[in-house]
């Protein structure tokens, strides 16, 4: 790794370069509190964490989940566990009790970090979940700083608790003879697992992606090269959540990679977002389409000062000229990649300075050294990666290198699918090179599957399948992704009563509340109980059909104002 410049071995290795050279440089500003970490103290605080996880005794290898929004706290726990080799692995804070089970016990994590009771949702609900159903979890960290009598699940320590001051200078006195903290630090390397992120797969389940130290150094430098950054007065705002790669991966320690500041919000809000921005002058974010969308429809829009903005990045779904055109008011340069959470984030992003027609069809360049990128034919039946495909035709987008994940954590069948023999990852979505002269760039043909992409996230059908059809009044039921002005994607559920049952829509929102909101939908459709749904010549449902039958349905919600709404 030393013939590349740019690359030190371990992700903490930047934050520790930064803090050595400029000490008093804000590394992290919470947005709503103030709350300002500098790279001197970031570094001490993970040294913190780390001391109370390896005196917890968390070691290399050893999971940490958590459920957390995005604050100081929770950025240095993930730091921590780097520097002492455990894994993190942070949930979507929207899922309910049975999912965190449900994922947990696919990576049976030692410890798992919880928020309290908060204004919108009581997550120790989770917690209890956890404590009841996961044995295998040694230790509940509950998020709640000095909790009052009763505010505390039985079986967790208050997070104040934990990294109470007296026991904090304890274990650095101790570690002064000990050596803990360094000889832990000293047997993690490049290819150390570090981050599980859980991706939705092929079966609709949820699968953890695991990234080692080096697979997110290098998308770190691909969003580098893609945008050009300056670290030294970069100013990134960080509004995603951190159960994604575009939170963590890609914008946050990409920031941290820099030397760059990062300014996060807890949670996303277009208002605060905008608010953000002009009070910290910041000089660069990324958002998915629809998060954009939801600020430029605030009446109070132009009152903002958005002039420190330089750079916008979206990404997460296709956009038209329409929407490029309206960004290139908000920011004067933009541009987008592909990426997934296989490969840590972008591998692949627009040239600065083309045009919006070029830039709208197209997702970008792609970097050789760091993560080359081809179009092939199928694996072959010895596990090969097919084919390479010349410019031009349509083949399935495959990526390796640096940039390709370890595999699904204790799944090797699925990773097998996922990586070829010879180190191909199939994205599973299809595309081709296009020659523009200078550069050859990306366009998508489409998607191998029909994952709905929704708000940013994607939505796999059989899931939501599963969930609906397990109501005791459903016979048949199937999920389609329709275009949807706010969300890129709305998702339309056709359910088929039982014979004899009366089913409601109602009933079906009603039973879609225990599922994270954004796997909800935003139109039921009761098909007749005496009606047969479309199928295809191997007698499978035709979900093409049902697509077609969707969407004249939805211009139908359209016309009554009922569909494209946020």
């Amino acid at each position: 790794m030393s013939e590349n410049g740019w690359k030190l071995p371990l992700l903490n290795s930047y934050p520790e370069k930064w803090a050595r050279e400029m000490p008093d440089k804000p590394a992290l500003i919470q947005h709503e509190d103030e709350k300002t970490i500098t790279y001197k103290k970031f570094t001490s605080l993970v040294d913190y964490f780390a001391l109370r996880l390896l005196d917890m005794g968390i070691k290399k290898g050893d999971r940490v989940a958590t459920m957390l929004v995005l604050i100081p706290e929770h950025v240095l726990l993930m730091y921590a566990c780097f520097k002492i080799g455990a894994i993190i692995a942070p949930l979507d804070v929207r899922l309910k009790e049975m999912e965190v089970v449900r994922d947990l016990n696919k990576i049976k994590p030692k410890a798992f970090f919880f928020l309290g009771k908060t204004p919108l949702i009581d997550f120790r609900e989770m917690g209890k979940a956890v404590r009841d159903n996961c044995p295998y979890v040694e230790h509940l960290v509950q998020f709640t700083p000095n909790p009052e009598p009763g505010e505390l699940i039985d079986g967790a320590i208050a997070i104040t608790d934990l990294m109470a001051k007296g026991k904090l200078i304890g274990l650095k006195l101790k570690n002064i003879f000990s050596r803990e903290l360094e000889k832990a630090y000293a047997k993690v390397d490049p290819k150390t697992p570090a981050l599980i992120i859980f991706t939705t797969g092929t079966t609709g389940e949820p699968k953890p992606a695991v990234m080692c130290h080096e697979n997110i150094i290098v998308q770190n430098e691909v969003l580098n090269r893609g945008v050009g950054l300056d670290g030294s007065n970069m100013v990134m705002l960080v509004n995603l959540p951190p159960s994604h790669v575009g939170c963590v991966t890609e914008q946050l320690m990409t920031t941290l990679y820099l030397g760059g500041t990062a300014v996060i919000l807890r949670i996303f809000d277009p208002k605060v977002t905008l608010e953000a921005i002009e009070k910290w002058k910041v000089g660069i974010f990324g958002q998915i389409p629809t998060q954009f969308r939801l600020e430029w429809a605030l009446p109070e829009y132009e009152k903002y000062n958005l002039s420190s903005l330089d750079y916008a990045i979206y990404g997460g779904s296709a956009v038209d000229t329409v929407f490029l055109n309206q960004l290139a008011k908000m920011a004067p340069n933009f541009g987008t990649g592909i990426g997934m959470t296989e490969t840590a984030g972008f591998y692949s992003f627009t040239p600065k300075g083309i045009s919006v027609e070029e830039m709208a069809g197209q997702v970008g360049m792609t970097f050789e050294d760091l993560a080359p990128v081809t179009i092939r034919k199928p694996t072959q039946e010895n596990g090969n990666a097919g084919e390479d495909l010349p410019d031009g035709e349509i083949g399935e987008i495959c990526v390796s290198g640096p940039i390709v994940f370890q595999g699904y954590y204790n799944m090797p069948e699925e990773t097998d699918k996922a990586i070829s023999k010879d180190g191909w990852l199939y994205t599973g979505d299809l595309g081709f090179f296009k020659d523009m002269g200078s550069y050859k760039a990306l366009y998508l043909a489409g998607r191998q599957k029909f994952v709905i992409k929704q708000k940013g996230f994607q939505v796999f059908p059989d899931e939501v399948q599963d969930y609906i059809a397990a109501h005791r009044k459903v016979d048949i039921v199937d999920v389609v992704g329709v275009k949807h002005l706010v969300f890129d994607e709305g998702i339309f559920v056709f359910v088929r009563p039982k014979k004899g049952e009366t089913l409601t829509v109602d009933e079906i929102m009603q039973h879609c509340r225990g599922i994270a909101s954004y796997k909800r939908p935003q139109h039921v459709e009761i098909w007749p109980e005496n009606k047969d749904f479309p199928l295809t010549r191997v007698a499978k449902v035709d979900k093409k059909e049902l697509i077609i039958v969707a969407e004249q349905i939805v211009e139908e919600l359209r016309k009554a104002g009922q569909w494209d709404a946020g």
